[in-house]
């Protein structure tokens, strides 16, 4: 125990024996407190500062101890103060006494400790008379036990080594959970039966001035010498501009402590990217001594990218890269992102919003940069109304308040109107769809204007009547009148006018046919009694597999080929029939009649 103040009287002296300063300094003669400094315990990470106060006639009113450098904790004693100028003030416990008091045991626990520095401390205690010091000591706080042997091979022990704690004391190894890798340890090696992960603790017991120590239970994993999985050795870029080629990275072929396998016949195996984003260029590629290096791979279309990379040889672990940001490239045209209705029911009504965007060639958003807040108009051959130019937002154009005046299929179109672009294109129908139009009038003499009419459609529209291609029989058409001039055919087409309800309908391009008037001129060929003979009646307007009938009985005549000119009629005549000049009767499929001599021999 060092003396107190007021026994060392006026003279200072100080003697350095190893960590220890046996220091005197003046003081008051009144004080009536002994103290004593013991060494630290309870290390490594925290420390308790021990020592004992005394008290005589004068209650002892202060307890602390003085931590910090020598210097700091010296000058207390030198200068007979209490202030710990320097250092760090810790409060003991307790830190009073009342008079006349044996000696009390006082601890103190200071925090905040650096690991490995080395401390100077003070058991300090204040009466009415002065104040009183015991003998300044040191310590060296220790550093957390930490198990720093945690990687090992399946089929070879891992000798088990840590740092930290203090002391001196062998640390020892245990086991806490076996796990995938059935880890057992023998003599401070630990061993696994396959490979995989457990968890050891190391523990320290106390030794000297330190207490007992365990680390946290800590994973070791003993690798399989087989590859397990692939994975980004370089990986590619946090951010990339869309169509371009990323800077080289390269996906090795590992084992599953991440060593790259070199070995043979994993160190050529071919890896293979994929990505939700669209990539082009070469996106597979064959390892050279376990590692694949990517140099023409770009990124077409998508917004956060990531690649992930597979072993196509064998089946390992895939590898997934960090996430790449899309940059897009030039902006090149104009593209409906939600394109506008296909049909609007009324004309005049607002359409459902929708939006174009500025894209680059890939297809990419210009989210900034140039094109980002370019204006886009939309312009169409029908009448707009409401709101045909909007300003893009991160190179989106939002319209919303668009109308179509008239019915029909109205083509929209959107342009760039700062910047020459590609143009978007859609159609949208106005209107209510139509009845089917049908041309009703398809057959028509020759020299005989034809009056054209429809069924169905709807609405009150106007119908008008066009020629299409195809027409053979010199059709003119006017209005609703087609005439032809020779025989043949017209192809006829019908539309019908849509209003503010319907859109406008067209018919299918429907044929129309022209013949000659129907008459019959002459009768090639003669005729036999009691026999079958094949003649020709000569006219025009023949159609409809017509009929031949005699005007005397026992004369069956039966149309064998109509050319619409020419019927060629097999004509057989019963004995008896009397001979001379009779007469045949043609009936066509409509009703209509005609007639010629013919002369019975």
């Amino acid at each position: 125990m060092a003396k107190s103040i007021a026994a060392l009287g006026a003279t200072t002296a100080l003697m350095v024996t190893g960590l220890a300063f046996v220091a005197a300094s003046p003081a008051s003669a009144a004080t009536t407190s002994t103290v004593a400094t013991s060494a630290a315990s309870a290390i490594p990470t925290t420390a308790t500062l021990n020592g004992t106060v005394a008290s005589g006639a004068n209650a002892v009113s202060l307890i602390q101890f003085c931590l910090g450098s020598q210097a700091a904790v010296q000058a207390d004693v030198t200068n007979t103060v209490v202030t710990c100028s320097g250092g760090t003030v810790v409060t003991a416990t307790p830190n009073s006494l009342g008079t006349n008091v044996a000696a009390t045991a006082v601890t103190g626990s200071p925090t905040g400790l650096t690991p490995g520095a080395t401390y100077w401390f003070n058991a300090e205690a204040t009466d009415s008379g002065g104040n009183a010091y015991g003998t300044p000591l040191s310590f060296t706080a220790g550093t957390a036990l930490t198990l720093t042997s945690v990687n090992g091979t399946f089929g070879t022990g891992l000798t088990l080594t840590s740092s930290g704690g203090g002391g001196g004391a062998t640390p020892t190894y245990q086991v806490t959970n076996a796990g995938t890798a059935g880890c057992s340890i023998t003599s401070g090696v630990l061993n696994a039966t396959s490979a995989g992960t457990c968890t050891v603790t190391v523990s320290q017991a106390s030794g000297g001035a330190y207490s007992s120590s365990s680390s946290s239970a800590t994973t070791v994993t003993f690798a399989s010498t087989l590859p397990t999985q692939v994975g980004f050795v370089t990986e590619p870029p946090t951010s990339a501009t869309a169509g371009t080629v990323l800077p080289t990275f390269t996906v090795a072929v590992k084992e599953s402590n991440g060593v790259v396998d070199a070995t043979a016949p994993y160190a050529t195996d071919t890896i293979a990217l994929v990505s939700t984003c669209t990539l082009t260029g070469t996106t597979s590629v064959q390892a050279v001594a376990g590692t694949a290096t990517f140099s023409a791979v770009t990124i077409k279309t998508g917004s956060s990218c990531q690649l992930v990379a597979t072993d196509t040889t064998r089946t390992l672990a895939t590898a997934t890269s960090t996430t790449i940001t899309m940059v897009a490239g030039t902006a090149t045209q104009v593209v409906f992102t939600i394109v506008p209705p296909a049909t609007e029911t009324t004309a005049g009504t607002t359409l459902t919003a929708f939006q174009a965007a500025v894209e680059d060639v890939n297809g990419n958003v210009v989210t900034t940069g140039v094109g980002s807040t370019d204006t886009i108009t939309i312009t169409s051959p029908c009448t707009l109304g409401g709101t045909t130019s909007v300003a893009a937002v991160a190179g989106v154009a939002t319209f919303s308040a668009l109308n179509i005046g008239v019915t029909g299929a109205c083509v929209l179109t959107a342009t760039d109107a700062a910047r020459a672009l590609t143009p978007a294109t859609h159609t949208t129908n106005v209107g209510a769809t139509q009845a089917a139009l049908v041309i009703g009038t398809t057959r028509g003499n020759v020299g005989t204007s034809l009056t054209l009419s429809t069924t169905g459609g709807s609405g009150t529209g106007v119908v008008t009547y066009a020629l299409a291609a195809g027409s053979s029989a010199g059709c003119v058409l006017t209005g609703a009148s087609l005439h032809a001039a020779r025989a043949g055919t017209c192809v006829v087409t019908a539309t019908k006018a849509g209003n503010t309800t319907y859109s406008a309908v067209s018919s299918a391009a429907t044929t129309v046919t022209f013949i000659l008037p129907y008459k019959i001129l002459r009768v090639v060929g003669a005729v036999f009694v009691a026999r079958t003979r094949t003649v020709t009646l000569v006219g025009s307007g023949f159609y409809g597999d017509p009929r031949v009938l005699s005007n005397v009985p026992g004369v069956i005549a039966r149309v064998m080929r109509d050319t619409g000119t020419h019927l060629v009629v097999r004509v057989t005549v019963r004995p008896g029939v009397r001979v001379g000049v009779h007469s045949f009767t043609v009936i066509l499929a409509n009703g209509k009649r005609a007639g010629v001599r013919y002369n019975l021999r």
